[in-house]
């Protein structure tokens, strides 16, 4: 399992607390955070202000959980409480989990299932969300999306309601309830920092512990790679859940002794050119975010609405969390060269939340120059990057030469420490055997790619997963969920991908009926069904519903649906898939 190097390798998690303490300090008079409301008011706060936040959060958990220690779920929306709790939890040795609020009439089952899977003493959230979390444990959002089934622990998250309270935050004079006995030898463990919740091949979101001093060391890479420090100018927009915004929108810019603008999500996906004034105003040197963003800002932006704005100090505009089209960092260049903004300064870069954040991807001064026959745009490496990167045959037994594709490998302190309960994938995935020097074991993230000089080029991925606005969605989710809007569908026969390598937010669906159901008459009908609850639940739009004969869809020996087989037939010609397709408008 992945170990702190000898250097950094404290004997308790105040190693993070310390760094965090130090970069408040460094700012004490000058701006930290600022944080975007309600008709473009922001509110700032210096280090000396925000520290004193975070320490009336840390005094409230502290006295409450008793001196301070186990689990917390937080739901909240984008802001100063949830990052001022955030950070309390990190200063206060409890491990915090950041999740998207439950949505009303969610039919995944996501949400409570985390709760379970982490062991929380509490979820902590806003009054106005309380309501509505507390339906969600109740099983309001499962809504027969997987009847019967289990997660791959063999837990139901539908089986009784959780005993897990919720709590309206901050207090404020109200009750707050008991919670159980620290077990004081459990105490004494090394918790992670945190734990943060992502989605892989399976239908239920892993946790991966993120240990404290995983934190410290990828900011200290990016630090490195992007020349980030005390003068970097964050405007994060990204959600704070996904450890893309809250690692690198939220940490890293405390931690380097920076200062950052906090938006909300919403404000941006709803109006692209939000983001792009916020960073003009703010002179920012960092932002960045999903492909699907930049393209958005390509497609939803008026020529009339570039007309002011001042993208000249921008210094690292990096796009991740999805395949990045070629072309499109080029495009977006071009559209915005009029602002300021320099060729060079836009970028691909390449992370996950099993290393903590960020593996690959920095600005080059020939960017954009380079002839390739890939769809995707290529992640720049630097000496350091390239070192704890391999690219090994899908056994993993063998490191593969320059320009060969096969799973990409990732090595370093920042990899985290596993998955949370899940022993057999912790082995599988963070312990594989090292097929060359310099570290004895090394991530296998799933994803494929090569390298060719000094560029990865991550080219698909092993793991069945669809993206959408930078989210990674199982296919098993979606699957389970279009099966669950007709009892005759078969949730275990049927493959969800991706038209093409680099979509975003688009999925076909192939499926069969169950053993002695059929379909009704009007399929066209069901298959809109589908698609709006899909688009619902995540936004994906379904361009087309492949209703499949029983039995014909490839599968492995074993029986499993056999979804790149599915995917490759269907790139190649739609009649690969003998079935009736139902275009979906």
């Amino acid at each position: 399992m992945a170990c702190p190097p000898v250097e950094t390798a404290p004997h308790h998690g105040d190693i993070l607390a310390d760094r965090i303490e130090k970069a408040l300090a460094g700012r004490a008079d000058l701006p930290s955070i600022a944080f975007t409301g309600t008709g473009g008011t922001i509110t700032g706060r210096t280090g000396d202000e925000l520290r004193a936040a975070i320490w009336m959060q840390v005094d409230r958990l502290r006295s409450w959980m008793r001196g301070g220690t186990g689990v917390l779920v937080l739901a909240f929306p984008a802001g100063e409480t949830f990052v001022t709790l955030f950070l309390g939890c990190l200063m206060a040795g409890i491990t915090a989990v950041p999740v998207a609020l439950p949505r009303r009439g969610s039919r995944s089952g996501q949400f409570r299932h985390i709760v379970t899977d982490c062991g929380a003493a509490a979820v902590l959230c806003a009054p106005e969300s309380r309501a509505t979390i507390t339906a969600a444990l109740r099983g309001a959002d499962a809504g027969g999306a997987d009847p019967g089934g289990t997660d791959p622990g063999g837990r139901d998250p539908r089986g009784g309601t959780p005993q897990i309270p919720v709590v309206a935050w901050p207090p404020d004079g109200a009750a707050l309830p008991s919670l159980p006995d620290i077990d004081r030898a459990d105490a004494e463990k090394m918790r992670p920092a945190i734990i943060q919740y992502t989605s892989g091949s399976t239908r239920w979101p892993k946790g991966v512990r993120i240990m404290p001093w995983n934190v410290v060391e990828n900011c200290a890479l990016v630090m490195r790679a992007w020349g980030m420090d005390e003068t970097a100018h964050f405007v994060n927009w990204l959600p704070h859940y996904h450890d893309m915004g809250l690692m690198g929108g939220i940490l890293y810019p405390l931690l380097c002794g920076g200062q950052s603008v906090q938006m909300s999500p919403f404000e941006v996906i709803r109006r692209p050119a939000a983001w792009l004034e916020a960073i003009s105003a703010a002179g920012a040197t960092f932002s960045g975010g999903p492909a699907f963003m930049f393209a958005d800002c390509l497609t939803r932006i008026r020529d009339d609405g570039i007309d002011g704005l001042d993208l000249s100090r921008w210094q690292r505009a990096f796009c991740g969390a999805e395949p990045v089209p070629a072309g499109l960092l080029d495009r977006f260049h071009a559209r915005f060269a009029a602002t300021g903004l320099r060729r060079d300064a836009v970028f691909a870069c390449y992370g996950l939340a099993e290393a903590t954040l960020f593996a690959a991807g920095v600005p080059k001064d020939d960017a954009g120059t380079a002839i390739s026959d890939q769809p995707v745009t290529p992640c720049h490496l630097t000496d350091e990057t390239r070192a704890h990167l391999r690219i090994v045959d899908p056994a993993g037994t063998r490191v593969l030469a320059e320009g060969e594709t096969g799973e990409i490998c990732l090595s370093g302190p920042w990899i985290a420490d596993g998955y949370l309960g899940r022993a057999d994938e912790t082995a599988a995935s963070f312990q594989a055997p090292a097929p060359a020097a310099p570290d004895p074991v090394w991530l296998r993230t799933g994803d494929l790619g090569h390298v060719t000089g000094n560029t990865l080029h991550v080219v698909g991925r092993l793991k069945d997963v669809l993206i959408c606005n930078g989210r990674k969605i199982p296919a098993a989710e979606l699957e389970w969920l279009a099966a669950g809007i007709d009892p005759a569908l078969n949730p275990l026969a049927a493959a969800a991908f991706a038209p093409d390598v680099t979509s975003s937010g688009l999925a076909v669906l192939a499926i069969e009926p169950r053993l002695g159901c059929r379909l009704a008459p009007d399929t066209a009908v069901l298959a809109r069904r589908i698609a709006r609850a899909v688009a619902g639940e995540w936004g994906i739009r379904l361009t087309d519903v492949v209703f499949v004969p029983r039995g014909r869809l490839p599968r492995t020996s074993s029986g499993k649906i056999r979804r790149a087989a599915v995917a490759r037939a269907w790139r190649e010609t739609r009649s690969s898939i003998q079935g009736e397709v139902v275009e979906v408008a």
